[in-house]
């Protein structure tokens, strides 16, 4: 449902009509996850229409627990991440009025964030929010989805299957761009393992055609899935290769900090302050899962969170 822009609602109204559906006729809405570009006007839509709101619980608790506070108070939790794994203070305070950090999350991540003006999110009221359950068959319409959670690029992200072969599968799975799969804090320890299972659980669907969050339909879902998998396992290929060079250097012998390995993995791809962060969370999720992975050692004694190749 858009990040809130008064251009989205707009672009909704004219799809609808192109359907000869009034937004007010919308009878239910599903989020699949709570990033500001997938909620923006959720509360205007079910002002509008009065329609049901399903997500999964655990990611609707999200929706308010982070965004209670708008922009401010959402990014403003992160700085001490950030910091925490080796930015310099001036580039982990967020202080540029832009809530691009959350916004480009959706859209791709380090190479493909773009800056995007701080919004104030509106929720819809939480008497609003029907929650399901992964594996239910939600009746939509004449039309009945399976519910999968498919979490790694949100802890509690869902996609739906349609009874005849149609695949909602949000930021799941996007046909051109590679979902941002990143580390953030309080959030689940090992999102890129989450990703490998939740791209397992999808790959083999009978989907007759894929409905991506961003970009368009596609119907190969098996071989997009293929893909995605073989440039996460070959970035994880380039992050151990990195510790490992590390290792050998006498400055470093004692591990390196994440946006050290991010600057080292992107290199002239980091042009802004969101650059930076967007490639640092996308780093650390591989620095976990090589970590949970006994495929490297962490520390976090004076100063930064350290990594090493073991």
């Amino acid at each position: 449902s858009g990040l809130g822009l008064r251009a989205d609602e707009t672009a909704l109204r004219a799809g609808l009509a192109m359907a000869g559906v009034p937004l007010e006729a919308i009878s239910a809405l599903v989020l699949t996850h709570a990033h500001p570009d997938h909620i923006g006007i959720a509360h205007r839509i079910h002002a509008k229409s009065g329609a049901p709101i399903y997500m999964l619980p655990d990611e609707a608790e999200t929706l308010y627990t982070v965004w209670d506070r708008g922009f401010d108070g959402a990014v403003a939790r992160l700085a001490d991440w950030y910091a925490s794994n080796g930015l310099a203070p001036t580039e982990a305070s967020l202080d540029t009025g832009v809530g691009t950090s959350f916004v480009g999350a959706g859209t791709g991540g380090a190479e493909n964030a773009t800056a995007t003006p701080m919004l104030p999110i509106r929720l819809p009221p939480r008497a609003a929010i029907h929650p399901v359950a992964e594996g239910q068959d939600l009746r939509l319409g004449r039309w009945s989805y399976h519910v999968y959670w498919t979490p790694g690029h949100a802890d509690h992200h869902l996609c739906l299957l349609r009874e005849d072969g149609l695949f909602f599968a949000g930021d799941h799975i996007l046909p051109r761009i590679t979902p941002n799969i990143g580390l953030y804090p309080h959030a689940r320890p090992n999102p890129l393992g989450d990703y490998y299972a939740s791209l397992g659980l999808v790959r083999d669907l009978p989907a007759r055609l894929t409905l991506p969050g961003h970009g368009l339909p596609f119907a190969a879902l098996a071989q997009r899935v293929d893909e995605l998998r073989r440039h996460h396992e070959e970035r994880s290929a380039t992050v151990a290769r990195l510790l490992t060079e590390a290792s050998g250097q006498r400055q470093t012998r004692d591990g390196v900090d994440g946006a050290t390995v991010a600057r080292a993995l992107f290199g002239g791809r980091l042009h802004t302050r969101d650059d930076e962060r967007f490639a640092l969370v996308e780093t650390l999720a591989h620095l976990e899962y090589l970590y949970l992975a006994g495929k490297a050692d962490r520390s976090e004694q004076d100063g930064p969170r350290r990594y090493c190749a073991n």
